[in-house]
């Protein structure tokens, strides 16, 4: 089931949002200014605070809204129903070993460019 979430009071940009898939514990980085999306190393959950820092961090104090979905295929149709056309998800492949590296993402034509 896919779930909408506004994680701050802040303001959250709506030309971008995370995209969190449940199965990989995987967050997304989905940016609709530039037509792209890619994994990133953003935490879901709050780092700990210590007694040395009250600093806390991770996707959900990001500001940014996020959508949880519970695998890769529906961030996919999720996708693809919202920017209206079909897209894929890419990587590389290491060229000495021939192993796909854990680098995917998603890049689509922004509508005026």
């Amino acid at each position: 089931m896919t779930q909408t979430k506004n994680l701050s009071n802040r303001a959250s940009s709506a030309n971008a949002e995370y995209a969190y898939i449940i199965e990989d514990e995987d967050v997304w980085f989905v940016d609709y200014i530039i037509g792209i999306a890619f994994k990133t190393p953003v935490d879901f959950s709050k780092y700990k605070k210590t007694s040395s820092s009250n600093a806390t961090g991770g996707l959900l104090e990001s500001g940014r809204p996020y959508m949880e979905f519970q695998d890769i295929k529906d961030f996919q149709d999720y996708m693809e129903d919202k920017l209206g056309q079909e897209i894929a998800i890419e990587s590389s492949v290491d060229p000495i070993t021939n192993v796909e590296r854990d680098d995917r993402r998603i890049v689509w034509c922004v509508n005026g460019s």
